[in-house]
């Protein structure tokens, strides 16, 4: 074998002094592709130690909770991708907020306590509109449900306690009317697409604003009311293919009322847009952009524990085996090429079918396979370097194997172990995302592999969710770049003979 790495230990000794250091960073400023490697590097490193401050750790720990997604809108493109959709607001809390007044007070016998909850339309309306509360009462509860729109016209979606129209609690959140302690959900669209309400409030309104709807457009109102609020009044506004909406803010005010005592909180309030944050939602609701910064934490947990261990294994077992020769290295090297020989993909695949699925039974498995080819390669170099000079001399003056082997022959093979430590990330990331893409990884974590393997069982491609498959293919795509970029670089700057 070439020995291209003979000088290599000589120099990376010098390298770990404190001017080797500064020789080796000063050459690693002259490479491009190294800066432009650790560059990628340092950004992935930071975005997965910066997570839980720029993240949402709940959203991980809750990635299969689907009842903690439903309030978020299902397979939408990010905003950025898009100019025309409506973009989420969501209120959480009873605190400060441009989007939500709340006020307390008591007309008649009742008590009262009011939210309005305000959005701007610029293009089209919101896919929804959700409710939230949490409260409790021992006595029976009201609600007003009003639409204030911006040309001023007010839509009662409930009884008017004004005008002695009084509406259970019951009839929008299906509680008891009596007595309740617990969290009340209200998804306005459910309410309003409904023939009930229809037409007790929204075909009166329409009549009181001068819009009589022909009888084909009655019978269709259910499916198309919570739009139909939003647009400009005319007798033909259902008729249309692209309808023409009012622009403005629009004002949803719900009212509590009773004659007892109860208390009520904001838990949430959302209007659901078309659209959501930087990289869309799953057919589930899922932040993806959630799911794409915390899988990067897996991917470098999996590349460096996986290229580190079976790689630093695969050059003592290669130095040994080498240094060693006779029979002891003809039995090492074939358990190398016994363990080199097999697929490793099938294996971890019958492995996943056998075992309970966990990312470290993985692991694990990649670093038992992952070692032979180092180990081969690093066998092949110290055949060569124990035939140098100066082992020789060292065993004339009575070193011993061990002392030859740490010292002499396997700094030499270090050179080439870095460089290929930072290629063999890549394969060790691909093969865990091909494992969870066949749905066969730890499904108690969330990984790069795994959003796509959901998003193949949704039919994402089919269905045109681009922002579902794209993203997670490019970042497991530009963290393989990153780890080959540095390889190359290493393995220029650790390796004299590339130099020349």
């Amino acid at each position: 074998m070439d020995n291209k790495f003979s000088k290599g230990g000589i120099i990376l000794s010098k390298r770990f002094s404190t001017k080797g250091l500064k020789r080796f960073f000063g050459e690693l400023k002259r490479s491009k592709v190294g800066i432009a490697g650790f560059t990628l590097f340092l950004i992935f490193l930071l975005l997965a130690l910066l997570f839980p401050y720029i993240g949402n750790m709940n959203d991980i720990k809750n990635w299969d909770n689907l009842q903690y997604w439903q309030d978020n809108p299902k397979a939408v493109p990010p905003c950025w991708a898009t100019s025309n959709q409506f973009s989420t607001v969501r209120v959480v809390g009873e605190e400060k907020s441009d989007n939500l007044i709340v006020r307390t007070g008591e007309f008649e016998n009742f008590t009262y306590k009011e939210y309005s909850f305000m959005y701007e339309l610029k293009n089209v309306p919101p896919n929804e509109i959700i409710f939230s509360f949490n409260i409790n009462y021992n006595s029976p509860v009201y609600v007003m449900l009003v639409l204030i729109r911006p040309d001023n016209k007010t839509l009662y979606l409930t009884g008017n306690p004004i005008s002695g129209q009084y509406t259970s609690i019951t009839n929008l959140f299906g509680v008891s009317p009596n007595s309740y302690t617990g969290s009340i959900r209200l998804p306005v669209s459910t309410y309003i697409n409904n023939m009930v309400t229809d037409n007790t409030y929204i075909l009166p309104w329409l009549q009181e604003n001068n819009i009589t709807l022909p009888i084909q457009d009655v019978y269709r109102l259910p499916s198309l009311a919570f739009n139909a609020i939003h647009e400009v009044l005319s007798p033909n506004m259902l008729e249309t293919i692209s309808p023409t909406y009012l622009t403005g803010t629009y004002n949803w005010t719900i009212m509590f009322y009773s004659t007892g005592n109860f208390t009520v909180n904001v838990k949430e309030i959302t209007a659901l847009g078309g659209c959501y944050g930087i990289f869309g939602t799953d057919n589930v609701g899922r932040d993806l952009f959630m799911g794409l910064i915390y899988g990067i934490r897996w991917a470098l947990i999996i590349g460096f524990s996986v290229s580190v261990i079976s790689v630093l294994f695969g050059g003592l077992y290669g130095v040994i085996g080498g240094y060693l020769g006779g029979k002891t290295d003809e039995i090492l090297l074939r358990v190398a090429q016994i363990f080199y020989s097999i697929p490793i993909l099938p294996i971890l695949i019958l492995l996943a079918i056998i075992f309970r699925p966990s990312i470290w039974n993985v692991i694990s498995m990649l670093i038992i396979f992952g070692w032979p080819s180092t180990a081969i390669v690093t066998r092949s170099m110290a055949l060569q370097i124990k035939e140098e000079t100066y082992v020789e001399a060292a065993k004339a003056l009575g070193a011993s194997s061990s002392r030859i082997l740490l010292r002499y022959i396997f700094p030499q093979v270090l050179p080439y172990l870095f460089a290929s430590m930072a290629l063999s990330v890549p394969g060790a990331i691909l093969t865990e995302a091909s494992l969870s893409f066949l749905g066969l990884g730890d499904p108690s974590i969330v990984t790069w592999g795994r959003i796509l393997n959901e998003a193949e069982i949704a039919g994402a491609t089919i269905n045109g969710y681009w922002w579902w498959v794209i993203p997670p293919g490019l970042m497991i795509t530009l963290i393989g770049l990153t780890f080959i970029l540095i390889g190359q670089a290493l393995d220029t700057i650790l390796n004299p003979k590339l130099k020349r």
